[in-house]
């Protein structure tokens, strides 16, 4: 009942480990709501994330302060939470700036049609910026993969860019206007 839990389980993890717990105790020491709630309440304040939710919940008078009442508040506190959710509120910043830090860069360039060695980077697609990979990027997008290579993208962006003035290989037929070609007697087709 007392097992820590992680911001990164869902909640219902937490009200189902306490529950399971008070069935196991029901043919021995029964474990009584009251308890039970203080558990869940004393796990959420060691996690960290739930000041806001928490201090609204101490001001509730004590009859409020049911295991019903609270399964409702936190359940919406968490899902609140989780929208906003960035990796420094999760604790998790300083384990990736760690790791980040001891990998090295994935600077491995692949040549272009023309000959032109070509960089990948996980935010913003192939390009010719050798200063540019999925490692270094600075403007990363969110969920960004450092360790994403033109080899294996990981589900990061497909867009090939070029050079400054470099002609494009490939041109996008010319688009038929409909307007051009709707008889003047036939009514709009979007009206």
């Amino acid at each position: 009942m007392n097992a820590t839990w992680s911001p990164s389980q869902p909640i219902e993890d937490l009200y189902n480990q306490v529950k399971d717990a008070q069935k196991f105790a029901a043919d021995h020491d029964a474990i009584s709501d009251k308890i039970a709630v203080s558990a869940i309440i004393e796990n959420l304040t060691q996690s960290g994330v739930f000041t806001a939710a928490l201090r609204d919940w101490r001001k509730r008078p004590t009859a409020e302060q049911t295991m019903a009442n609270l399964e409702t508040d936190f359940t919406a506190a968490d899902k609140e939470r989780r929208r906003i959710l960035t990796p420094k509120e999760v604790g998790y910043a300083n384990k990736v700036t760690d790791q980040a830090a001891k990998r090295p860069t994935a600077t491995k360039a692949v040549t272009g049609g023309n000959g032109i060695p070509m960089y990948y980077c996980w935010s913003h697609g192939l390009g010719p910026n050798n200063n540019h990979t999925s490692g270094n990027c600075t403007k990363q997008a969110h969920g960004h993969c450092n360790d994403a290579t033109a080899d294996n993208m990981l589900g990061g962006c497909c867009i090939i860019r070029r050079r400054f003035g470099e002609k494009p290989i490939y041109k996008r037929p010319q688009r038929q206007n409909n307007r051009d070609n709707n008889d003047e007697n036939q009514a709009p087709a979007n009206r």
